[in-house]
């Protein structure tokens, strides 16, 4: 199986039809089909199950899913290498970000990464910390920011301690100013999110012994300051999401008891397979991570934030520059 081989089949397993990677290829769709026929000839299996409103891969085909992409990988590393040696910087940089980074950390590192090496062509994949993970393994994404709770087994290098915070409607009054105590929370109306979306919230519920009435169910932080803000009830979330909108939140930020964080960082597969590209925006990663010292640090206590919003450009799921 060559290398276009493994291109054609990535193409078509992303956009689910003949018709889309052939465009996408500039080839026609009778030279994708008659490619994959004779991929599957050559495995001895089919590839794809075909329908009329496109194709789905196999079990097969997704077993081999992996090694194409690290095939794909391979080639991409090599073409920056070659790159690199010239005194030229080119090629295909995919990054996994979380919400919260996505929004804060992303605008801080990748135009200034751009400038250094406008060769590469950075994209970043918005999702989960499962999504990350899955994406590193299956080689869809080379680096990925997680934390530590969810990198596992994965290549994982610690950048930034984040706290967990309280956020509360500004009605309400806690014990203790500027304090939550675990046991407060219990039975407060809550806004919650989703069990995928962020482990580290989870794992505080359930070493807390929580169990909160969530009113909503939220997959990104700035739905959930708004419903908090709007009264909705309370929500614990990263302090690092705050640092981009804190001051315009509508919500009082209060320290929870017992205190709770998570560490943020990159991952990867393994160090070693990473392209030049790749260890150089870990290094711009370890840079941007010294400075942030007392900025990050909490302020905000029992204050109460006055009301407003965040800026449309943070919620693009998929970034090309």
């Amino acid at each position: 199986m060559t290398l276009t081989d493994c291109q054609i089949l990535m193409m078509v397993a992303q956009l689910g039809t003949f018709a889309a990677a052939a465009e996408q290829m500039h080839l026609t769709p009778s030279a994708i089909s008659h490619a994959v026929s004779g991929m599957e000839a050559e495995c001895g299996f089919p590839l794809f199950t075909r329908t009329k409103s496109g194709v789905t891969m196999t079990a097969a085909g997704e077993s081999l899913f992996p090694s194409i992409r690290q095939m794909l990988n391979s080639s991409e590393l090599l073409d920056q290498s070659i790159a690199q040696i010239n005194g030229m910087h080119k090629g295909v940089l995919r990054l996994g970000v979380f919400n919260s980074a996505c929004v804060t950390w992303m605008p801080q590192l990748v135009p200034p990464f751009q400038r250094e090496f406008p060769g590469i062509d950075v994209q970043i994949y918005q999702g989960s910390y499962a999504d990350i993970a899955a994406w590193l393994r299956n080689g869809v994404v080379e680096l990925g920011f997680l934390s530590n709770s969810s990198a596992k087994d994965l290549d994982f290098e610690p950048l930034y301690e984040d706290p967990l915070i309280c956020i509360a409607p500004a009605t309400y009054k806690p014990k203790r100013p500027g304090i939550v105590w675990a046991e407060e929370l219990q039975g407060q109306p809550f806004v919650s999110q989703q069990a995928d979306v962020d482990a580290d919230i989870q794992s505080y519920f359930k070493k807390n012994d929580l169990h909160v009435n969530s009113r909503c169910y939220i997959v990104d932080d700035q739905s959930m300051i708004a419903m908090v803000s709007c009264g909705q009830g309370l929500a614990i979330m990263p302090e690092l999401m705050f640092k981009m909108g804190a001051e315009h939140s509508g919500c009082q930020v209060l320290h929870l008891e017992p205190a709770a964080g998570r560490s943020i960082g990159i991952a990867c597969l393994a160090r070693s397979g990473l392209s030049p590209a790749a260890r150089r925006f870990i290094e711009h990663a370890r840079a941007y991570a010294g400075t942030l010292g007392e900025s990050f640090r909490p302020t905000n206590a029992g204050r109460i934030l006055p009301a407003g919003g965040f800026s449309s450009e943070a919620k693009k799921s998929i970034i090309r520059r």
